[in-house]
């Protein structure tokens, strides 16, 4: 479609709505935000928009142009609208709320459930992969995923598996991370004294979306011992593309506790380079389920927790690397973990931290959006 085209239909779309709603997001950081994603209550927007159904919402840019655009349904009944936003230090962006056939959006991100391979739960999106041990598996048994390193932008997930080669590099990436009785590539587990709670393998998977935006599922885990408390956990896992951070939401629930200290925290192998900053780590090792480091390469592990979480503290406990918190029991904490590779983006264990702290930063600095008609 032409430039012209484009600016004709965009008012042909317009025409269908009620007062054309408006969507006005700024950037007042100091970091420019590239592929950033925003959430909108889709059913407020459907009663302002006339006719707007989840199949012909769109979202136009200050141009007329398409955004690729998402709705989905949350697992307690909300409805959101989902689109992606790049804007400069200082920078304020308008879109416009319309209806009408969306053109063909790429798909970027995707999870599923995989019987076929001892009940892994495994998600990726053009950046990175990984996958959730399930219940099948006998060992290893553990809250930690599995780190699996790409570099292209392509979908990989189900080639691999039915491949099911996929510790070896065919040109798009390998799994050459080694998590065994560990919290791997990054999850939020309990701790007592020295010691972290591992927990065990997820009980059961709920896939929520999946999309050209944001794929979702909620992983439930079985009672636990911690220090002679029995502990549960409900954990939802949200990956979107563009990103190298998957941020996992937990509640922990327990009948004899009201908050209990928690760790998040990664399994640490042969280190290379390491930062620890405000509400987050990031580090660099050799690969280590490997014959060949070398050949294979440097593993990069960010962790990030929330920015409004009191009393964060880094710090090194049971051969892992840990941002030390505090959960309180049926409350949501809600933590990023990344992941990167010297042969797929990652220049340096230098730029990976610096990736892991903007990251970090524009956690703590979100985009101000709002809605106007």
């Amino acid at each position: 479609m032409t430039g012209a085209a484009a600016l004709i239909s965009a008012a042909m779309l317009l025409s269908c709505s009620s007062d054309g709603v408006k969507v006005v997001v700024k950037n007042d950081s100091d970091l420019a935000r590239t592929n950033e994603t925003v959430e909108l209550d889709f059913r407020a927007l459907a009663s302002e928009v006339e006719g707007m159904t989840e199949d012909n919402a769109l979202i136009l840019d200050a141009s007329g142009a398409q955004v690729p655009v998402q709705v989905y349904t949350e697992r307690h009944g909300e409805k959101k609208l989902i689109f992606q936003v790049s804007a400069a230090p200082g920078e304020t962006v308008e879109y416009t709320v319309a209806v009408g056939e969306r053109e063909p959006y790429d798909t970027l991100v995707y999870s599923r459930y995989v019987p076929e391979r001892a009940d892994d739960y495994a998600y990726e999106n053009n950046l990175v992969a990984g996958r959730i041990y399930g219940p099948a598996l006998e060992d290893p048994r553990t809250f930690g995923p599995d780190i699996w390193l790409k570099c292209t932008d392509r979908l990989i997930v189900n080639e691999w598996y039915a491949k099911a080669d996929y510790h070896h590099n065919y040109g798009d990436g390998m799994d050459c991370y080694k998590v065994a009785n560990t919290l791997g590539g990054g999850a939020l587990a309990p701790f007592v004294g020295d010691k972290i709670i591992l927990g065990d393998n997820y009980a059961s998977q709920e896939t929520i979306c999946n999309g050209p935006i944001r794929t979702k599922a909620v992983l439930k885990y079985n009672t636990f011992d911690v220090d002679g408390n029995l502990v549960s956990a409900v954990k939802e896992i949200s990956l979107d593309a563009n990103t190298r951070f998957l941020k996992t939401s937990t509640w922990f629930d327990s009948v004899n506790l009201e908050s209990m200290p928690v760790v998040l925290g990664a399994v640490l192998h042969d280190v290379v380079a390491r930062t620890d900053g405000d509400h987050y780590i990031a580090f660099t090792e050799k690969a280590s389920d490997s014959a060949d480091p070398d050949r294979d390469g440097n593993i990069s592990v960010g962790l990030v927790m929330d920015a409004a979480e009191p009393d964060v503290e880094a710090a090194t406990m049971d051969g892992h690397a840990v941002l030390k918190a505090n959960a309180t029991i049926g409350k949501r904490l809600d933590v990023w973990t990344g992941s990167g590779w010297s042969q797929g983006g990652i220049e340096s264990p230098e730029a990976w931290a610096q990736t892991v702290k903007d990251f970090a930063y524009a956690q703590a600095h979100p985009l101000k959006v709002t809605v106007k008609k």
